[in-house]
């Protein structure tokens, strides 16, 4: 199954809310929910948010979903759906269907949906069957009616499979799909418990690896076992991750990052470990402590924000030097376009008739770009970044500039 199931919309009500949807595929890692949920500006769990499904891989699915289905019960169902082959996937749908016949097609609750995936055990399907005549003749040709195993070769063409076929869906309470006839003959487990998947804190890391046994240029040195690192971590979290997957040292290990507190850098921080065989190890954990810093200050949102507005290319490095003059920027959540950052300045000053300059949108976002220019400020999904010290973002790199050629 693909990975991806499912795209989503997230979005506040109110002007804002309007101006700063967010979208977001899921699964997702903790951290990628989080940041969509900053750049829809749902800033605490008080905030009321809708969201709205863009599209599905299971196409059918969308329709049993209640548009007030908890964000992170839709997550852990989509990580079940990614993690079932073709014919578990092929039973849930039935699970699916035959549900849907019996409640007349109204939504049905996601921990429900989430145990489906977990109750294959007594799931059947005969992908011959897509009516009632062809399934009353797998049936027959199968022995599973016992009654017409008797019945001479003459007589047996003239049987009606269709009748055979309605009475035996009809008594087991099977359902046609397009894959099939699919059957589920037990019962629905109950494995989860609605509210499990809704975490109660936010992540205990900043920047999560995996550890495998086996340098990048090494595969058979390589063995099946995994094991999650949480940064910032000590020597010992390192070992014992370390010992976990069988390996010596970490120069025997191979380090993917999983997830990050600014998502934008996860891929990022794959890449360079992998380039360096790991060996920027202590860089991600001096990396993963200053975003501890930031997240105890509040201060994520505006890394994340200067990341954003950073150029593709930065590497590690002066990602680490963004994150460590994060103070030297501030972040409008509420302001998400020009004409929003124009009403923000205006709303200091003390003029007569001031509402008067908020009656022409489009003079105020060309006065708010104008502003937003001579502040150096940028417009970000998580609001408009304003520098504090009259350096850009990418002044703050410190690269050096284009090189004069002497003739």
């Amino acid at each position: 199954m693909n990975s991806k199931i499912m795209e989503l919309e997230i979005s506040r009500p109110g002007p804002l809310g309007a101006d700063a949807p967010a979208t977001l595929t899921l699964p997702a890692a903790p951290y990628e929910i989080l940041d969509a949920l900053d750049k829809a500006r749902v800033t605490d769990e008080r905030v009321i948010y809708s969201t709205e499904i863009l599209s599905c891989e299971l196409d059918y699915l969308p329709q049993f979903l209640s548009p007030s289905s908890n964000l992170y019960e839709l997550n852990h169902l989509c990580q079940r759906l990614s993690s079932l082959s073709d014919w578990e996937l092929d039973c849930f749908e039935g699970m699916v269907m035959m549900d849907a016949v019996q409640t007349c097609y109204e939504p049905i609750p996601v921990d429900r949906l989430i145990n489906m995936t977990a109750s294959m055990e007594h799931c059947q399907i005969a992908y011959e069957a897509h009516d009632d005549e062809s399934l009353g003749k797998f049936y027959a040709e199968n022995g599973f009616v016992p009654q017409l195993d008797s019945v001479p070769d003459d007589v047996y063409a003239w049987l009606d499979f269709g009748k055979i076929g309605r009475e035996m869906r009809e008594g087991e309470g099977g359902i046609f799909t397009p894959h099939g006839y699919v059957v589920q003959n037990g019962i629905i487990a109950r494995l989860y418990q609605s509210g499990e998947a809704v975490p109660i804190e936010k992540p205990d890391y900043t920047v999560l690896l995996r550890v495998t046994k086996g340098r990048f240029n090494d595969p058979e040195s390589e063995n099946d076992l995994s094991a999650l690192l949480k940064l910032p971590a000590g020597d010992q979290e390192l070992f014992h991750a370390v010992k976990e997957v069988e390996a010596a040292s970490p120069e025997e290990c191979a380090f993917t990052a999983v997830d990050c507190a600014v998502p934008r850098l996860t891929e990022k921080i794959t890449d360079e470990l992998e380039a360096a065989n790991g060996d920027c190890y202590g860089l991600v954990n001096e990396l993963a402590g200053q975003l501890r810093y930031l997240d105890r200050e509040g201060g994520i949102p505006v890394c994340k924000a200067m990341i954003a507005v950073a150029p593709d290319d930065i590497s590690l490095d002066e990602a680490l030097d963004l994150a460590y003059q994060a103070d030297e920027f501030s972040l409008l959540r509420e302001a998400a376009t020009p004409a929003d950052y124009a009403k923000a300045e205006l709303g200091k000053c003390s003029i007569p008739l001031k509402e008067e300059l908020f009656s022409g949108d489009a003079a105020l976002h060309h006065y708010g770009e104008k502003l937003m220019e001579h502040n150096l400020a940028s417009a970000t999904d998580y609001g408009i970044l304003v520098s504090q010290n009259g350096q850009t973002v990418e002044q703050c790199l410190n690269r050096p500039g284009p090189q004069m050629e002497m003739r």
